[in-house]
């Protein structure tokens, strides 16, 4: 095998030579990058701190993952289509523009993985609009009450205040928050 591998990189054009080197080495990198992702090992190092840059607010285009599928579409893209074409930069620019594609496509990708993971915290500002019934007598805007509001299938047991008393029982309306664990409500 070693004696074709070597026949065929003395005798291939540099170009060929260099796409199928790119196809071999990113095809080997990314099996590895799965083989340590399947065992649960799934870590990226390079400048930008790896993929853990992605957000659902952002998008990270260079990543390892990123470049790897650059690579790998740029290389398998320049090998399968070297011998097809006469012209040799129609090649290098269909390699470039498949490259660039699969950059693009893993980028989106990871981003819309990570817009699955949601964080399931509960905050007052979540509350806001949703209603709930006075727990605690509210005296007035000085003075808290306690409501329950139910968000999301949970009851959650908030301070309350409001601009006028409000008896237990009755049905209120969170309006704003205070701060963290109280809200303005309003009778509804």
């Amino acid at each position: 095998i070693m004696e074709n591998i070597t026949n065929f990189y003395e005798t291939a054009p540099l170009m060929l030579a260099i796409y199928w080197t790119i196809a071999g080495v990113s095809s080997v990198l990314i099996i590895i990058q799965a083989i340590l992702l399947l065992i649960g090992f799934d870590s990226d190092s390079d400048f930008s701190g790896g993929d853990t840059a992605f957000d659902a607010d952002g998008m990270n285009l260079i990543s390892v993952k990123t470049i790897l599928c650059f690579l790998l579409g740029f290389g398998w893209t320049g090998a399968v289509f070297y011998p097809i074409f006469e012209n040799k930069v129609t090649v290098a620019l269909i390699a470039l523009a498949v490259g660039v594609a699969f950059m693009f496509l893993i980028a989106f990708l990871l981003r819309q993985v990570l817009r699955l993971s949601a964080d399931g915290t509960f905050t007052t500002a979540k509350a806001v609009g949703s209603v709930g019934s006075v727990y605690l007598r509210i005296p007035g805007p000085d003075e808290p009450g306690k409501v329950n509001v139910t968000y999301r299938g949970s009851m959650h047991e908030l301070l309350a205040y409001s601009d006028s008393p409000i008896e237990t029982g009755a049905s209120v309306r969170v309006v704003r928050t205070v701060d963290a664990s109280a809200v303005y409500v309003e009778r509804c």
